[in-house]
């Protein structure tokens, strides 16, 4: 019997068809709402939570048929800080279109987009993510909870290709720790089985920072779920550079290798929420791992440009519970002309008027961790160049335990050598802050730089000694209430023109100079501050024309200032010029200043008027002495009436530079759940 092959040939290419578009009909029609109890009472029963939806499922025809589902929301745990886990914008379920052939509801694949998944844990430890059966004994043993697997045929298998789209990531780990945030823009998870290999292609990031475009494996589902991914090996690009991530974690622990390299090192800091500097190019080798109960950072080899570091971070938590963080750094070479600013997402412009900028900015204490954590931070830096001067064998130490934080700084800079130590205690309604900072021989350029000020005397050597002691939550109200005293003592160097554009014109022409500026051979004195007023009791300036004296005071709180300046000629031909003048002004405010002749005779006492000129010149003949820090203790002396002649302070000013209150400066808001 011969067989009719081209018949039965087209036959099935009509058939074919007409069963395809039958299948998309018939699921066209079907009644979701069974499949879609089904499914939720399936959940029920393997997880506890409840599974709902704002929009029923729906089908979508096209090249690729699929069930939507809008509004999606997973309960969250009981204890959990709302009331949903995860929150999903839309959910398309893509159906397999040969199981509809054969009259079956088969999900290929899975796009998930406006996912909001929080991850968090209580203060005992337990994790969201622990799901268990309801309490009626239906679904699979306690066991058999934690990879989602039933004692029985599941009746709706795994789906091997899940899609995330425009989704965040919210992982809490209690009280105390700020949450990380991870932004999916897009990624792809296939794995053939729940306990297989999960293949991850995606892009990642945190807030405001440059995305991770990254393929290769990460453990397994089950494996996430359980809080032991597996093995680990991620590859591909970041900022322009590379990055690598390879190792596991287990039952024994975490290990994990970073290696990264790229054009720009500011490109970690939104991830390690540091104000990591600009700077490259880089080339980072880092390990993380687990040690009982800390968790370690190891940089084995940090290179940005010239500089070169290693160093180690631990986490821990001591018997108490207390959180312990000791950092450990060694910088061989920091060069400073080479690291930029790290960047600054710019800011809405205000829709008032712009602040007045203030000289001394309002940097608050951040005093709440003080007390449930303890931190201990060394840094060694064998050299930094880029300051204009070489600085050598510096040191940073920065502690802080149960009620106090300790900030100390020192190192060789240039010639000379500077320090700094901050101690603040958080105690009380406002806190005590004491300062304690000195110089010996450090150039004012250098200073400048590293205190972000522009003081002008670029050029000139320093040698300072300040304690202050105030009390304020945040920088300006501990200086607004300090008390404590300033010596200044500056050697050869130049005033810059510019800072002497408002004296008055016979001042200017007593000093001489040139458009770059007015030289000098020496600058000393003394600030005593009392309630947040630096009174200068007493100043000395030698200048090649010209020794001037005189004093006045700084008002923290309104960074206002004035002074009063009495010129003593080097000769007879500037002595016309030598009249005593007032100058005042501030922060924003420009310098006013008018001669007082009337002054001269006020200076002095009765008898002889003894020679400021001839007095620095003995001064001078002492080896290695400033002449004008020499001068400047006998300056009451020589000239009895100065002191009586400063200028004070207002009575209505000094009345509102008293302590800040409470309202303004609140206290630390202590966790009450350590």
């Amino acid at each position: 019997m011969r067989i009719p092959w081209r018949r039965l040939a087209w036959i099935a290419a009509a058939a074919v068809p007409i069963a395809a578009i039958g299948g998309v009909v018939w699921v066209a029609t079907r009644d979701l709402s069974s499949y879609q109890s089904r499914l939720t009472d399936q959940i029920r029963k393997v997880t506890g939570r409840e599974l709902a939806a704002r929009v029923p499922l729906s089908i979508k025809l096209g090249s690729e048929p699929a069930m939507v589902a809008e509004g999606v929301t997973l309960s969250n745990a009981p204890w959990g800080s709302r009331p949903d886990m995860a929150h999903v914008r839309k959910m398309t379920l893509f159906l397999d279109p040969f199981s509809l052939l054969l009259g079956e509801v088969k999900i290929g694949r899975i796009v998930l987009e406006g996912a909001d998944i929080l991850v968090e844990r209580n203060e005992v430890g337990d994790a969201n993510l622990e799901m268990l059966p309801p309490p009626d004994g239906s679904g699979p043993h306690p066991g058999e909870n934690r990879s989602l697997r039933l004692r029985t045929t599941a009746a709706f298998p795994w789906i091997n290709t899940i899609e995330v789209k425009d989704s965040v990531l919210t992982v809490s780990e209690g009280a105390g720790r700020p949450p990380a945030v991870i932004e999916v823009a897009n990624a792809t998870f296939k794995s053939p089985a729940p306990n297989q290999t999960l293949q991850v292609e995606g892009r990642f990031s945190v807030p405001q920072a440059v995305p991770l475009e990254l393929t290769g494996t990460a453990g397994s589902f089950d494996g996430w779920i359980r809080g032991l991914p597996g093995n680990i090996e991620l590859q591909g690009g970041f900022g322009g550079g590379k990055i690598a991530i390879k190792g596991g974690v287990g039952v024994k622990g975490t290990s994990l290798q970073i290696n990264a390299d790229g054009p720009d090192v500011s490109v970690f800091g939104p991830y390690v929420r540091l104000p990591v500097p600009a700077g490259g190019p880089y080339s980072l080798n880092a390990k993380a791992s687990t040690q009982r109960n800390g968790f370690k950072v190891e940089v084995q080899t940090l290179k940005v440009g010239s500089s070169e570091m290693v160093g180690e971070a631990l986490f821990r938590h001591d018997r108490k519970g207390t959180a312990t963080i000791a950092v450990n750094a060694d910088i061989t070479r920091l060069d400073v002309s080479e690291l930029r600013a790290a960047p600054v997402v710019a800011a809405p412009p205000a829709a008032t008027s712009p602040v007045q900028q203030r000289l001394i900015p309002a940097v608050p204490f951040s005093a709440s961790w003080l007390g449930r954590s303890a931190l201990s931070v060394t840094v060694r830096l064998g050299e930094v160049v880029g300051l204009g001067a070489k600085m050598q064998n510096a040191s940073v130490t920065l502690t802080s335990g149960e009620t106090r934080f300790t900030f100390r700084a020192a190192g060789t800079v240039g010639g000379g050598s500077a320090g700094i130590d901050l101690v603040y205690d958080p105690t009380g309604r406002i806190g005590q802050t004491t300062l304690t900072a000195s110089a010996n021989r450090v150039s004012l350029g250098e200073l400048s730089s590293l205190l972000g000020l522009d003081l002008g005397l670029r050029d000139a050597v320093a040698d300072i000694d300040l304690r202050l002691r105030g009390g304020g939550r945040t920088t300006r109200d501990a200086l607004n209430s300090a008390n404590g005293s300033v010596d200044i003592a500056i050697a050869k160097g130049m005033w810059p023109r510019d800072q002497l554009v408002n004296w008055p014109a016979e001042t200017q022409r007593l000093l001489g100079g040139t458009d770059s500026g007015v030289p000098f051979n020496c600058i000393a004195g003394r600030f005593d501050v009392s309630g947040g007023v630096a009174n200068l009791r007493r100043i000395v300036v030698d200048t090649p024309r010209a020794v001037l004296i005189g004093g006045g005071f700084v008002h923290m709180r309104t960074e206002g200032w004035e002074f009063i300046v009495a010129p003593e000629a080097r000769d007879a031909q500037g002595a016309a010029l030598a009249s005593p003048m007032r100058i005042k002004g501030g922060a924003g405010r420009p310098t006013a200043s008018a001669l007082d002749p009337g002054l001269s005779k006020l200076l002095v006492g009765g008898g002889p008027i003894p020679s400021l000129v001839a007095q620095l010149a003995q001064g001078a003949r002492q080896a290695g002495a400033n002449a004008c820090a020499v001068l400047a203790p006998r300056l009451e002396a020589l000239r009895p009436g100065l002191r009586a002649q400063l200028p004070v302070p207002s009575s209505d000013v000094r009345q509102r530079s008293g302590r800040p209150t409470h309202s303004q400066t609140p206290g630390p808001q202590r966790n009450q759940n350590r």
